[in-house]
C-alpha cells in the first residue's frame, strides 16, 4: 500500500476522535430554551419557569437561561446582577435538592422576580429554613442577595429575590 493511504499511527491514537461529550439534561434545557427565544417561540411573555435536575449543570444552564431570558426582555443592564445571584441560589438549592429545582422568572411593573425552589421534604426545609432565617436577619444568609437584590426572602420552600429595573427607587438602598 502506497505510504500516503496507509493510516497514520502514533501509539495506538490512529483513528481516534476526540471523547464525546453529551450534554446533560440541563445543558439540552438551556441549548433549546436559547433556540426556542431565538426563533420567536419564547420569550414575549414576561415570565419563564424551568425544571432543572438537582446536579452540578444546573448552575451554568440556570445562568444561561436568565441571561437570555433577560436579553429578551430587553433588561440586558440587570443581566450581570441577576446572573450572579441565580448562580449563587441554584448553588445553594443544589446542598438541598434531592432531584429536581425549579427557577421562575417575572418581569412586570419595572420589578424582576426570580424564585428558586428545591425538591426537599416539606419538614427538613421547614427547619433550615428557620435557620436561614435567623443568618437572613443578620444578612449572613447570602450576601449577594443583601448587596445586589432590592429585596428578598424566604417563603415556604422558596428562595427569592427582586430587581428594580425601572425608575422606582429601591426600599432597602
Amino acid at each position: 500500500m502506497p505510504a500516503m493511504l496507509q493510516p497514520h499511527i502514533e501509539h495506538g491514537t490512529a483513528g481516534q476522535q476526540p471523547p464525546l461529550r453529551l450534554l446533560s439534561w440541563n445543558g439540552l434545557l438551556a441549548m433549546g430554551d436559547g433556540l426556542a427565544v431565538r426563533a420567536g417561540w419564547a420569550g414575549q411573555d414576561r415570565s419563564a419557569s424551568w425544571l432543572l435536575s438537582a446536579r452540578p449543570s444546573a448552575v451554568p444552564s440556570a445562568r444561561r437561561m436568565t441571561a437570555v431570558r433577560l436579553t429578551a426582555w430587553g433588561l440586558r443592564d440587570h443581566a450581570e446582577n441577576a446572573d450572579l445571584l441565580v448562580g449563587a441560589l441554584v448553588t445553594d438549592a443544589l446542598r438541598h435538592a434531592t432531584a429536581r429545582l425549579r427557577l421562575s422568572l417575572w418581569f412586570e411593573d419595572d420589578l424582576l422576580r426570580c424564585e428558586i425552589e428545591d425538591d426537599r421534604p416539606a419538614l427538613a426545609f421547614a427547619a433550615s429554613c428557620h435557620r436561614a432565617a435567623d443568618r437572613a436577619a443578620d444578612r449572613g444568609h447570602n450576601p449577594l442577595l443583601a448587596r445586589l437584590a432590592c429585596c428578598w426572602g424566604v417563603a415556604g420552600k422558596v428562595v427569592w429575590f427582586e430587581l428594580v429595573t425601572g425608575e422606582r427607587a429601591c426600599e432597602h438602598a
